[in-house]
């Protein structure tokens, strides 16, 4: 007998490999938006002037926006207690804002990607417990991803972009991207950590350098002030990707957020 047979559900579900994208053409990812807890004005700047700026000018190039997980936060659904309630937001709520962040970025760009993070997988969790009550649907159905034009894989998987990886990650260690390299022994980037670093090394079978970044997060950074468990973490930061593909390869850099503002492909924009 078949596993397949016994089990349905996003398990099955492989990773996305993108190959053959057009010499030229740009990717702009980001991470851990938090959604209530968004950074509304950084996001704007992000998807608004700078995609705006950094759109591909190579005739025949593509423009392609990866999400590497926790989009959502889904305060309610999470399994540890925050001794805080919110007051004016539910699931609905957050499905909502997110559905209309999705709908208006991705409209900017050729192809969308979006990878669950383990916020995201609160809701499997809890729709494969029978504890969502109404809440019957997968993420993807209520997010309407097929509609918004986003493929997606769960957590745990990731996006293959021209042997470049982008997924949410799982390490929170203090050198969280050298973990990540050990893991996959190739380039990459994450999220999940909530701080930009990066950790280079040589492969082993050519000597080529191989570089995993942890982006940091598009979120608030000053919930430690309300969820007091939350201020114990390492400071958070934010930031974001973009790269450059030339020739096969993914050019990925890393921008920094910080004095309210970023440095990315050689203009500093303020937030």
């Amino acid at each position: 007998m078949e596993l397949s047979e016994l089990f349905d559900g996003v398990e099955s579900k492989g990773d996305i490999i993108v190959r053959g994208v057009p010499n030229g053409s740009h990717i702009i990812v980001t991470s851990d938006q938090q959604i209530p807890f968004q950074d509304d004005a950084l996001l704007d700047v992000i998807y608004g002037q700078f995609a705006k700026d950094f759109k591909p000018k190579t005739p025949g190039a593509k423009y392609y926006h990866a999400i590497a997980g926790d989009c959502l936060d889904l305060f309610g659904l999470s399994s540890f207690p925050m001794q805080v309630a919110p007051k004016s937001y539910r699931l609905g709520v957050e499905i909502d804002i997110l559905k209309d962040r999705l709908g208006r970025w991705g409209k900017k760009f050729d192809d969308n990607y979006l990878v669950y993070g383990n916020h995201e997988y609160r809701w499997a969790r809890e729709m494969f417990n029978g504890k969502l009550g109404v809440y019957t649907r997968s993420l993807e159905e209520a997010l309407n991803l097929d509609e918004l034009g986003y493929q997606w894989v769960p957590y745990g998987r990731h996006v293959d972009f021209e042997g470049f990886i982008i997924t949410h990650g799982n390490s929170t260690a203090k050198h969280a991207a050298s973990v990540e390299l050990g893991l996959y022994n190739r380039s990459g980037t994450s999220g999940h950590t909530n701080r930009p670093q990066s950790f280079t090394t040589a492969s082993a079978a050519d000597g080529e350098p191989i570089t995993w970044s942890s982006m940091g997060m598009t979120c608030v950074t000053n919930m430690g002030s309300v969820i007091k468990s939350w201020a114990r973490t390492q400071s958070w930061q934010q930031g974001f990707g973009y790269g450059i593909v030339d020739n096969g390869v993914l050019h990925f850099q890393t921008a920094r957020v910080h004095h309210n503002g970023f440095m990315a492909a050689g203009k500093v924009y303020k937030v």
